[in-house]
């Protein structure tokens, strides 16, 4: 499997859902050199768009990720309804965390869609991709290991884009 976060998008496109892509695939398409292996989204919580989100991740192929494992997962509209927090995937084409509660300030879809950017990323394919202080603020917010250490990098790329302003 290869990771291809523009297919991972463009299906989800396909599909009709309403998304923002968060984290680090979002941070390297405002700049940061900062490798990612996976893709994360926060969808839009209305009952349609989960019926959308679910057709695109069965076209995905979809399955559970945890930890080592990777297991087979039925998933539908009312299944992905009942998700809190996250819910990390692997699919044909890459790892996708999908975020419903993202760390930080911004804790809902709105909220996030609110700071974003509809990007091209190549082919005529528009995402809304996070605000790098969003991005930074989430980050900060979640205080993993791994974001700790990806914050220098985006906090210099957000000084530097503003110095450029």
């Amino acid at each position: 499997m290869t990771f291809d976060p523009r297919v991972i998008c463009r299906i989800l496109a396909e599909e009709g859902t309403e998304f923002v892509v968060i984290g680090g695939f979002a941070a390297a398409v405002r700049g940061s050199t900062v490798l990612t292996f996976d893709i994360d989204v926060v969808p839009d919580r209305e009952r349609s768009n989960l019926e959308k989100l679910a057709r695109a991740l069965r076209r995905l192929n979809a399955q559970l990720r945890t930890g080592s494992e990777v297991l087979p997962l039925s998933i539908n509209a009312d299944f992905l309804d009942q998700m809190q927090v996250s819910l990390t995937l692997t699919t044909d084409f890459g790892d996708l965390d999908l975020v419903f509660q993202p760390a930080g300030p911004k804790a809902s879809y709105a909220d996030w869609a609110d700071g974003a950017d509809h990007v091209d990323l190549g082919n005529r394919l528009i995402v809304a991709i996070a605000a790098l202080d969003d991005i930074i603020a989430s980050k900060r917010a979640a205080n993993r290991v791994k974001d700790q250490a990806a914050l220098p990098a985006l906090e210099a790329l957000s000084e530097q884009i503003k110095s450029q302003t």
